[in-house]
This record gives C-alpha cells, sequence and structure tokens, in this order.
C-alpha cells in the first residue's frame, strides 16, 4: 500500500511537471511576459529606486514601450499594450489574477494604454520582487504566474549574462516550453478575390430593332443592353 501511494504520487508529480500552458498569442507574450522581465531585471539591479534606463544592460535590445515607477514602497512596471482585440480581451478577462491594473495602484485593467503590475516591494532598503519561477525552452527565458500553469515568454530577450544569473535564482525544470508560432492571419482579400470585371467584347448600338422585347429605345437610338446576341 505504501508502496502503491508512493508511484502514485511519483505519477501526479511527473505529470504536473510535464504541464506547461504557454498561450499562443505572442502580442500577451510582450505584455504579461514583458511585466515579469522588467520584475526580474529589477532584483538583478538592486536599486530600490530604479529606472528604465538602468535595466537596459540586462536586456539583448531595448525594452521600448516599457515603464517604472515607484509608488510609496512599492515598485511598479508598465507596458504598452497593442491595439490587438484578442489580446485586449484576455488581459481584461485575467486582469484581476494576473494582477494587471490600468495605473500604479489602481484599478484592474479595462483597456488602458499601459498595463501595470506590481513586480516588487521594498522591504528595509531591500528590493523583495513579486513570486515567479523561471525556466528555460528554445533558447529563451519563461516565466511562471506563481499559483498558476501559465508560461510567459520574456520579453525583451535577456542577454546571456543575465539569463544565466535569473536561471541560478529563480530556474525550475519544467520541459515542454517552446516558443509560440507566429500569427499567419490571412486577410479576407488575399482568401476572397472576387471575378475580373471588364467591357463586353462587342455591343450594338444603331437604328434597326431586333426581335427582343428588352431593346430600348432612345430618341433615334435602339440600345441593345443584352450584346453579342444573333440578330435577324
Amino acid at each position: 500500500m505504501r508502496k502503491l501511494l508512493l508511484v502514485i504520487v511519483l505519477i501526479v508529480s511527473i505529470s504536473s511537471c510535464a504541464f506547461a500552458d504557454v498561450e499562443p498569442d505572442r502580442e500577451l507574450h510582450k505584455v504579461i511576459g514583458g511585466l515579469y522581465s522588467l520584475a526580474a531585471a529589477v532584483d538583478l539591479n538592486e536599486n530600490v529606486k530604479p529606472d528604465i534606463s538602468q535595466l537596459r544592460k540586462y536586456f539583448a535590445s531595448s525594452p521600448d514601450d516599457m515603464k517604472i515607477s515607484r509608488v510609496k514602497n512599492s515598485i511598479w512596471a508598465g507596458v504598452e499594450v497593442a491595439k490587438n482585440s484578442d489580446t485586449r480581451n484576455y488581459l481584461r478577462s485575467h486582469s484581476q489574477e494576473l494582477g494587471i491594473a490600468e495605473s500604479p495602484e489602481g484599478s484592474a485593467w479595462l483597456g488602458g494604454q499601459f498595463a501595470w503590475m506590481k513586480i516588487a516591494d521594498v522591504v528595509k532598503g531591500k528590493i523583495v520582487p513579486v513570486k515567479f519561477s523561471v525556466s528555460e525552452g528554445d533558447g529563451k527565458i519563461f516565466f511562471n504566474v506563481h499559483g498558476q500553469n501559465s508560461w510567459w515568454m520574456a520579453n525583451p530577450d535577456f542577454t546571456d549574462q543575465a539569463s544565466q544569473e535569473i536561471l541560478s535564482r529563480y530556474g525550475v525544470n519544467q520541459p515542454n516550453l517552446h516558443v509560440p508560432a507566429k500569427s499567419s492571419r490571412v486577410s479576407i482579400y488575399d482568401s476572397v478575390r472576387p471575378s475580373a470585371v471588364g467591357t463586353p467584347e462587342k455591343m450594338h448600338v444603331g437604328r434597326k430593332r431586333s426581335s427582343f422585347d428588352m431593346d430600348i429605345e432612345l430618341g433615334n437610338v435602339i440600345f441593345d443592353p443584352i450584346p453579342n446576341r444573333p440578330r435577324n
């Protein structure tokens, strides 16, 4: 009985470890992954009054469309949200559970230009970041939202040195993490093309009437609206 219980626990542990929820929407990763990337960078920086310019050294590219704000003893990060309905709908539906707000210490996010999240507290002069886990997949850093199965790709990419430091502090072994495929949306104008429209090969304009009733007389001219018909 004891061995059976041990096997069950082992199976459950392996199953939970193998499961990884990675959203396919890359825009969501830019926002949520970006917020946690700033949290990790602030922790590496260890400055209780951080500025976005101080954090650039941890990223392989410039963290554009991002902000850092300190309110009392809390540090907040903001990431600009693209005008994408799917991304906005997800953030609006999950803002409370993710702790994403309209502004630092504001209400739950409803559709503002920036999505804000408290990424750290300042306690006795030291940075205490929010809880998260980190793992690696396809050469990218992924963040796990504490208490959830969701994993979010870092945005922007960290430098190699910063990646190693973050993995050493927060790294866990999470397999099956893969970079979401790029969107392949096709415009309706590319998939549905109207038939070509052109002028008829021949149009008859003359005085002589045909045997068809659809002929229209305009003054002294008879106009046939259906061209290329056999005539008497």
